[in-house]
């Protein structure tokens, strides 16, 4: 076995025997960081999300290891203390379910992992945009149909932290030594217009704004020892919603 693998090892072990300060001073080097706000966020989104959150706070990821968000804080239902609060179907309405709220906390985890130079293993757009984080950087989830995966790459373990307050929530990804490299984010947006859809006939007809809609490409730019790499993260789209407007009917 590898000197370095070892002591890795070693070190997960002593920390695996330790309290949360003991494990959080041995993870003082922060590798990557995102915030998002909660400010339009309902009361039962943000309970949902705290309640996830509490499942995934001071998580250590190991070398070579992947962090599944389905895994780690399983099914979400009442009998966990979840509340029905509303999620983005696949048709890209709104339903209220328990548990609605939590793919910010799956969002803001994924950007967070991003900077810190995870690998994605799984990772799903919303199938509209989202008020939280911009087109590209979502990461939505279902149930156990979809998951956020992060695999850690690196030779040192990383821990995962989680701060709620009022407003904020912020994700974080600490490792024991320095972050040897630096990451920059880009997104390439397209916008995508509405589509127009004329309603005719008799008594009420529907109305609907329509709205904007996006292609993005994302990648990833690592500079680390004077090398470059830029990475394809991900190519998402997120469709118009349609303009509905009242046409001449009998």
């Amino acid at each position: 076995m590898k000197p370095l693998l070892t002591t890795c090892l070693l070190l997960l072990l002593l920390l695996s025997r330790q309290p949360v300060s003991a494990a959080d001073e041995a993870f003082n080097q922060i590798w990557g960081g995102f915030s998002t706000s909660l400010q339009l966020r309902s009361g039962e989104q943000r309970h949902n999300a705290a309640t996830a959150a509490r499942d995934l706070d001071r998580v250590i990821i190991a070398p070579g290891e992947t962090f599944s968000f389905n895994e780690r804080v399983g099914a979400r239902d009442t009998g966990k203390g979840y509340r029905a609060a509303p999620i983005i179907t696949a048709s890209g309405l709104l339903e209220d379910i328990p548990g609605g709220g939590i793919c910010q906390l799956a969002s803001t985890i994924y950007n967070a992992g991003l900077l810190a130079g995870m690998q994605v293993v799984e990772r799903h757009p919303h199938s509209r945009t989202v008020g939280h984080v911009p087109p590209g950087r979502d990461a939505t989830i279902a149930s156990w149909r979809k998951d956020l995966k992060l695999k850690n790459p690196f030779p040192y373990p990383l821990q995962l932290r989680i701060v709620l307050n009022q407003n904020r929530l912020t994700t974080s990804l600490y490792g024991p030594v320095e972050k040897p490299f630096s990451a920059e984010i880009t997104v390439t947006r397209t916008r995508l217009v509405p589509d127009t859809v004329v309603v005719s006939g008799n008594g009420a007809t529907p109305q609907q704004a329509g709205a904007s809609g996006f292609s993005t490409e994302t990648r990833r730019i690592i500079k680390e020892s004077g090398q470059v790499r830029d990475e394809l993260i991900s190519q998402d789209t997120y469709p118009a919603p349609s303009r509905v407007v009242a046409g001449g009917g009998r």
